[in-house]
């Protein structure tokens, strides 16, 4: 991609790194951690992660961004089903399918502007589809911005049986100060995704962590994880950042820029005569009447590009996600949708 196209398809922090992640990054150079290993174990990494979420050290496995997750769950925990609860992020199909593991998707229900997670649907399937099954899926959901409530989460587990596993991937859980988070929470059947990678705007580092209630699963996951899976220069960054002294101050003004320029976008685009579904996420799904390529096309044209959703299952190419970027950037955008509709050159985008 051009860097003079404005690109709202990949969701990260909108304010960028933190200033204090390139003088962590220029000492690390100059003392040449890049020529050594990590420490093994990541003692300082587990524990500067610990004490900033206030979690057990013991119940944490370094990750190479969430996506490392599903290779370290399916050959230690063996399941014989995966359940996903779609539209959602990640390669858990491709990954079921390496493991000849059996897919089951179940939809997000729609109520008006709202994606919400019925878990009388899972709790009615089968049996055989809630014993030993991984159940996935993000909170909030990518890409609708969906955030489910605990106690539907609650739910699912209730209605699941032997061995089977909750994972939730909370990747943008940072950007709504955690509300609804699982960390912490002491119950074996649940592991928790998370990332750096959005929240400090650090997508060249892939970092993150697993969490489980179960200190036997964080060691069972931690034996199959890649030595040193996470390098040098990534555990140092997230080591400071976490002490930083800063780090409040940068995260409450993360939550306040993307509150308020998400319902500014939100307002705008609805003007236009978008569907927006509510998120509480650094995106916004939007629905238009004009589908991809071509919606995406007359943007580029303009130097803007989109998340064309199309590929997220029961998502259409008249579905795309737009992610929230400081304002300058967002009226740019507003602007460039407001004169296509006038020239009608995105006829339809009522439908």
């Amino acid at each position: 991609m051009s860097p003079q196209v404005i690109d709202f398809s990949s969701p990260s922090n909108p304010l960028g790194p933190p200033p204090i992640v390139d003088e962590i990054l220029l000492d690390s150079v100059r003392s040449r951690a890049y020529t050594r290993y990590p420490d093994y174990e990541y003692r300082a990494f587990r524990e500067a992660i610990a004490e900033f979420y206030n979690v057990d050290p013991g119940s944490l496995v370094p990750l190479n961004g969430s996506a490392e997750a599903l290779q370290l769950l399916i050959p230690v925990l063996k399941p014989e089903v995966m359940v996903s609860l779609e539209p959602t992020f990640g390669d858990h199909r491709v990954q079921a399918r390496l493991a000849g593991l059996p897919l089951v998707t179940i939809p997000y229900v729609v109520k008006g502007s709202r994606f919400e997670v019925d878990p009388s649907v899972y709790c009615n399937l089968p049996s055989e589809f809630r014993t030993r099954s991984l159940i996935l899926l993000s909170n909030p959901n990518n890409p609708t911005g969906a955030l489910t409530p605990k106690r539907v989460l609650e739910e699912l587990l209730s209605c699941s049986k032997d061995n089977t596993v909750l994972v939730v991937d909370e990747a943008f859980s940072d950007f709504t100060g955690n509300r609804e988070s699982l960390l912490g929470l002491d119950d074996d059947r649940v592991i928790v995704l998370r990332s750096f990678t959005k929240i400090f705007s650090i997508q060249g580092l892939r970092v993150g962590f697993l969490y489980t209630g179960s200190r036997r699963m964080a060691r069972l996951l931690d034996g199959f994880r890649q030595p040193w899976n996470v390098n040098s220069l990534a555990v140092e960054v997230i080591v400071k950042l976490l002490k930083w002294d800063g780090l409040g101050e940068y995260l409450r003004a993360t939550m306040e820029v993307v509150e308020v320029e998400r319902l500014f976008l939100e307002e705008r685009l609805r003007s236009l005569g978008f569907e927006v579904y509510e998120s509480k996420a650094p995106f916004l799904l939007i629905r238009h009447g004009v589908p991809h390529p071509h919606f995406n096309k007359e943007l580029l044209e303009n130097g803007l590009f989109v998340r064309d959703a199309s590929t997220f299952p029961y998502l259409t190419p008249y579905h795309s996600r737009v992610s929230v970027r400081l304002r300058g950037d967002n009226i740019r955008l507003l602007k460039v949708l407001e004169e296509l509709v006038h020239r009608s050159t995105l006829e339809g985008v009522h439908a």
